[in-house]
């Protein structure tokens, strides 16, 4: 049977059944989107008025979820130097963070003169069990890392916590998390390229490291998606990259690019077996 595509994303009729729509092939979510269109116009003033009310009497206005990468370092940005926001900046460090990008939130969270805070965690059975099994550790590490920094907000009475996640919740960028505390995905409503985004770390003490694939951060990510790739044939990133394509904040060609197996320098795969993580290395005789 010939592979139809979806006239708005990346699915085929491999990956989603394909429907006749108003004279278009589209896949169910992009079906949805068309019923349900993002407007991204009204989730900028939902996130300006949210933001712009100042919390009274509170050293911090906010967290800022800072993991050095690209995208959460113009989140703390754009909550400084926009919104004029004190944000409390943490950093949940699972044992696994680039140096660099450890070196990075020390460098641009004292450049912008706000305060800053290290969790010492330990996600190595998580990784462990998800890279010899060939499978995505993100989403349970992000689960993790959002329950840590929840569990700071609360004991600090801070009911904000903002984050650089670019894809909104549905047709919001604010979400409401348990006991009052809402999540703001800040990058969302602005729709900012790759080009925007660099242009604003240029003007940070930010520097970007080569940890394979598309990761700023993070020295597994590069390895899982490496090995995800060679089971199935196909990154865990299509759903996301095709919601990207879906809205408009990526372009077909860059979107592809995106979604290729990455090639991990060996150094990470040094790094990795010098902290302590037990999986057969590319090169090892393990079987």
């Amino acid at each position: 049977m010939e592979e139809v595509k979806c006239e708005m994303c990346l699915h085929t009729s491999k990956t989603r059944k394909i429907y006749d729509y108003e004279g278009k092939k589209l896949c169910k979510e992009c079906i949805v989107t068309l019923k349900y269109p993002r407007d991204f116009e009204k989730m900028k003033k939902e996130v300006e008025e949210f933001l712009s009310k100042k919390r009274i009497n509170k050293r911090y206005h906010c967290i800022v979820a800072l993991s050095g990468g690209k995208d959460s370092v113009v989140a703390l940005y754009l909550a400084k130097e926009k919104f004029n926001l004190n944000p409390l900046c943490v950093t949940v460090d699972n044992k696994y963070l680039a140096k660099e990008a450890i070196e990075n939130c020390y460098n641009v969270t004292r450049h912008l003169g706000v305060d800053w805070i290290v969790l010492q965690r330990d996600y190595t059975k998580l990784f462990e069990e998800a890279l010899n099994k060939g499978e995505s550790p993100c989403r349970k590490c992000s689960e993790w890392n959002m329950r840590e920094i929840w569990r700071i907000a609360k004991l600090m009475d801070i009911d904000v916590i903002i984050t650089g996640h670019e894809l909104p919740f549905g047709t919001t960028a604010i979400r409401e998390m348990k006991e009052g505390i809402k999540m703001v995905r800040l990058l969302a409503p602005y729709r900012l390229t790759e080009e925007e985004r660099y242009n604003i770390l240029k003007k940070l003490p930010w520097k970007k490291p080569n940890l394979g694939g598309y990761t700023t951060n993070c020295l597994v990510l590069g390895v899982a998606l490496e090995r995800f790739y060679k089971k199935y044939g196909f990154s865990f990133e299509f759903d996301r990259i095709s919601a990207m394509v879906r809205f408009g904040l990526i372009s077909r060609e860059k979107a592809m690019k995106a979604l290729e197996c990455p090639k991990v320098p060996k150094e990470v795969y040094e790094e990795l077996k010098r902290r302590g993580l037990k999986i057969n290395f590319e090169g090892d005789d393990e079987s």
